[in-house]
């Protein structure tokens, strides 16, 4: 007997739809696109076409047309269009972050639990090879006693965008932090456990911020730098320091190379982490692999790969650097923080307040 295939809506039909999820559904043996929806009729209508699929203008039509839905709309949306879905029964992807507050979080998980359906978050570099492979190069103790880390993540953007909800704090929550740091903040995460305590800062300056730096300290007692930026090119790695060794894993590219160096010396080991003889990972891969992995846990009856609760972890550390946000030192702007709201003139006694 063949494996059953999961029906899906694709919920905003923008870039990552049509570049990632669209094409991936189209390929893959274990779910298919049913229907797009885009509150844009004429966007929705022509992406229904190429396709081959129904088109609609409102994610209230999912239910009874779709099994499950991938929910790409903006991030102040992820929330209430899920939770709409996974109350009807709908099983739900839902791109990064997964939403803009841990209450919100907690709302869509008691949304799924409500109408008994599944929800997973589009945090595709769990499933790149390198990310288990250093989870358990890490586990195995072969660095020792991890002394520290460093990430550094830096990509001027290319990306297609179809809207510019990016760029506004309402709609984005936040910039580069919540859009590429939401990615790796959940490597570390999976990698090094609870985190304890962060020092952050950015230069957002009123808006949104293009690049931050984060001094984050794990309940385990390791302690690292994060860097990321839109607007220059770094290294895209993380190096781990241990007392015996250094393990050092790109961080951007879904088949990135690794370096293992004993004692600060030439590597020892350098490679790429691969299934078996499966080819190297592209972008397109690691979207099939959680696609496929929401059918078979829809199929099973279990929790997909990536649990919603552990999704909402990342969301809290996000929250938490926003809420302790100190200036970006910026050496080309003479004050990085932004000058103070003029303090209005006291009224004369006996104005009304």
């Amino acid at each position: 007997m063949s494996d059953p295939i999961l029906s899906v809506a694709v919920v905003g039909c923008g870039a990552v739809a049509t570049n990632h999820y669209l094409p991936v559904l189209a390929s893959s043996r274990r779910a298919k696109t049913v229907q797009v929806i885009d509150r844009d009729a004429a966007r929705a209508r022509a992406t229904a076409e190429r396709w081959g699929v129904a088109a609609a203008t409102d994610h209230r039509q999912v239910p009874g047309t779709a099994e499950a839905a991938v929910v790409a709309l903006p991030n102040h949306l992820h929330a209430p269009v899920a939770i709409d879905l996974l109350q009807a029964g709908v099983h739900v992807l839902v791109e990064k972050p997964m939403a803009l507050s841990t209450a919100e979080c907690d709302a869509m998980i008691e949304a799924a639990a409500a109408g008994g359906a599944r929800l997973t978050v589009g945090l595709q570099f769990r499933f790149f090879d390198s990310t288990r492979l250093v989870g358990d190069l890490l586990a195995s103790g072969i660095l020792g006693s991890l002394q520290g880390f460093e990430l550094r993540l830096g990509v001027v953007s290319n990306w297609p965008f179809a809207s510019d909800f990016m760029l506004r704090k309402e709609t984005a929550g936040g910039g580069v932090l919540v859009d590429y740091g939401v990615h790796v903040l959940d490597l570390l995460l999976v990698w090094l456990g609870e985190w304890s305590e962060v020092r952050y800062r950015d230069d957002a300056m009123g808006g949104v911020e293009s690049d931050c730096e984060l001094d984050l300290s794990f309940a385990s007692g390791v302690a690292g730098t994060v860097e990321i930026s839109r607007t220059r090119n770094l290294r895209n790695t993380c190096v781990f320091t241990g007392e015996r060794a250094t393990l050092e894993v790109g961080i951007w590219d879904p088949d990135p190379p690794l370096t293992l160096s004993m004692d600060g010396a030439a590597p020892d080991l350098s490679g790429r982490a691969r299934r078996g003889t499966a080819p190297g990972l592209d972008f397109n891969g690691a979207f099939r692999r959680q696609i496929d992995d929401l059918a078979t846990a829809v199929a099973d009856g279990r929790e997909p790969f990536v649990p919603a609760e552990e999704a909402r972890r990342s969301v809290a550390l996000i929250e938490a650097c926003y809420a302790a946000r100190e200036p970006l030192v910026l050496p080309w702007v003479e004050h990085s923080t932004p000058p103070p709201a003029p303090t209005p003139d006291p009224k004369p006694d006996g104005d009304a307040a």
